[in-house]
């Protein structure tokens, strides 16, 4: 059997290919809205279909979770968690800031989630990679890579997202940008939460939060920051993210900052 991690990178590289040979050429008009500014299309359902496949055949002791054909039968030692397409409107739209994600968990009997022990991003359009692999490091483009050093939030550039899929949250998450905005030196929003992630991962970005996320959306990338020195919860400060799908990633000096910020204004979400 192939390496989990050589698996991990396959996958996302054929998923990639697959947004490579569209780019430029859907019609949004044609893409099915799945949510106001959430959209779905035909690539979206390829490269995920391909993924799928792929990793099915590669690791037949494991089950599917996908962002587009959702979840496959459990009773397997293993599930992939697969966003074939993280960025869908940039992608729609030719901005090319758009990300291809699996992570693979290892999967507890009788709980929701397992481990997360494995994850690959890919960026289809420099061809940057960013790998994973529990207790092994991080890694972009086979280089070991670090969270950033910087301990004061003043000096810092934070990434969010907005909570587009959960519009009634919109009021907590300003006060919250409020808050980080007057204390930090920047804020940018990207529109893919798996690369801001791996960009936090990297101390291009000093630290990330994001209301409502899926799991296909940081099941990969939380891992890389973890696995990168940093830190990555929900907004309560514990490992159950996947399913709160709300989440803060920063350096270990960082992240409690954030972390009270967020509490302030949210509370225990």
């Amino acid at each position: 059997m192939k390496d989990l991690i050589d698996i991990s990178v396959e996958a996302v590289r054929l998923g990639g290919d697959v947004l490579n040979r569209h780019f430029g050429k859907v019609d949004i008009s044609k893409a099915r809205a799945k949510g106001t500014a959430d959209y779905v299309s035909d690539v979206d359902r390829e490269s995920e279909e391909t993924m799928r496949a792929f990793l099915l055949k590669e690791l037949p002791d494991s089950t599917f979770l996908g962002e587009e054909m959702g979840q496959d039968d459990e009773g397997k030692s293993y599930r992939w968690i697969v966003d074939p397409l993280d960025g869908t409107t940039n992608y729609l739209q030719r901005l090319s800031i758009f990300g291809v994600s699996a992570a693979l968990e290892r999967c507890i009997p009788g709980s929701e989630w397992g481990e997360i022990i494995a994850g690959a991003v890919f960026h289809p359009p420099t061809g940057d990679l960013w790998t994973a692999f529990k207790e092994k490091g991080a890694y972009r483009n086979g280089e070991r890579i670090t969270v950033s050093k910087k301990q004061e939030l003043t000096t810092c550039l934070i990434a969010t997202g907005f909570p587009f899929r959960a519009k009634d949250e919109l009021g907590l998450y300003l006060k919250t940008f409020e808050k980080i905005f007057l204390r930090c030196s920047g804020i940018r929003r990207a529109g893919a939460a798996s690369l801001d992630l791996c960009w936090t991962a990297e101390g291009v970005f000093d630290g990330f939060w994001e209301h409502r996320l899926s799991p296909w959306d940081i099941a990969a990338g939380g891992l890389i920051i973890k696995e990168a020195g940093g830190l990555f919860t929900s907004f309560r400060g514990d490992n159950i993210y996947l399913s709160a799908g709300n989440v803060v990633g920063a350096n270990p000096h960082l992240h409690p900052a954030l972390i009270e910020i967020i509490k302030e204004n949210v509370g225990d979400s």
